[in-house]
């Protein structure tokens, strides 16, 4: 079968890149030169995606004898993006060519964007959802779900998406769990409340097995949240916040508890380590422990 080298020189030959593109493209071409096209997996392409984060920017030279060199800078999330957008680019050339099926999942597939540390300004800390709570619970007086509707999306992480398609079956109450039968990455995920999204929910006047939990009063329909989120969030001092920065601020919860990348990946429902990455910034603990343990 045609490897990713040969592939990568086609495409090359076939058409104008500029210069950061085959940068690119050279990158994918180091890392699976000679592994047949249809062979490469999405953990593979993950793995790279860590080594590239890892090496940083490069110092690019003049001349052929000039080798490019790590510069110790990282990676804006942008360009690894464009980085992963490059490969998938890549194999939709394969399906053109036929190298690949038409039906083929390209490896890039469930790869998650951004290794992007959170911004520091774009994210809830557990004080400002207290206040926006409080604020809230006088605000929404006719839906009624905004308080918890935010007090879920802090503790669990879930997108708001998930949260609005959660129904009554989905929630057991007894064993404080939410059941996401497929999330943006196209998986199921399991979500542990908190006692205090148990107390939430109960507040809730507990509906039929098929009912959604967010939905509207009078018809089994998502509620559009988002204008009572605003004018919350208004009332609050919060405005132009969304409510992802909700999932963002328990990502950064739990690394500031000391929680490591593969229990906040659990806990969010990440597939990649990419993805989990950007919180670890606000992980001091894992490295507290390291240091601690070599440096007496």
């Amino acid at each position: 079968m045609t490897t990713i080298r040969e592939l990568a020189d086609a495409w090359i030959a076939s058409r104008e890149h500029h210069t950061g593109s085959i940068g690119r493209i050279q990158f994918w071409v180091s890392q699976f030169g000679d592994t047949a096209v249809g062979e490469v997996t999405e953990a593979d392409v993950d793995r790279a995606v860590q080594a590239l984060v890892q090496r940083g920017k490069l110092r690019g030279g003049r001349g052929c004898a000039r080798v490019p060199t790590p510069t110790g800078e990282p990676l804006a999330g942008s360009t690894v993006n464009r980085f992963v957008s490059t490969l998938s680019g890549l194999y939709r050339y394969a399906r053109h060519l036929r190298v690949l099926p038409r039906s083929h999942t390209p490896p890039t597939k469930g790869i998650e964007k951004a290794p992007e540390p959170v911004d520091p300004e774009k994210y809830f800390r557990p004080d400002e959802v207290d206040r926006l709570v409080a604020v809230a619970r006088v605000v929404d007086s006719r839906w009624g779900k905004l308080p918890a509707l935010i007090i879920l999306g802090f503790h669990t992480g879930l997108r708001v998406g998930s949260l609005m398609k959660l129904r009554w079956r989905d929630i057991n109450l007894k064993e404080r769990t939410a059941f996401v039968a497929v999330t943006k990455n196209g998986r199921p995920h399991v979500a542990v409340l908190t006692q205090s999204c148990v107390d939430e929910l109960t507040r809730l006047r507990e509906g039929e097995p098929d009912e959604l939990v967010f939905g509207s009063r009078f018809a089994n329909k998502p509620y559009h949240y988002r204008r009572v989120w605003q004018r919350a969030c208004a009332e609050a001092g919060f405005t132009g916040r969304t409510f992802h920065w909700l999932r963002h601020g328990c990502g950064s919860a739990l690394a500031e508890s000391g929680a490591n990348q593969a229990q906040i990946m659990s806990v969010m429902g990440h597939r990649t380590l990419t993805a989990s990455a950007r919180y670890m910034h606000n992980n001091v603990e894992d490295r507290r422990r390291v240091v601690e343990g070599v440096f007496r």
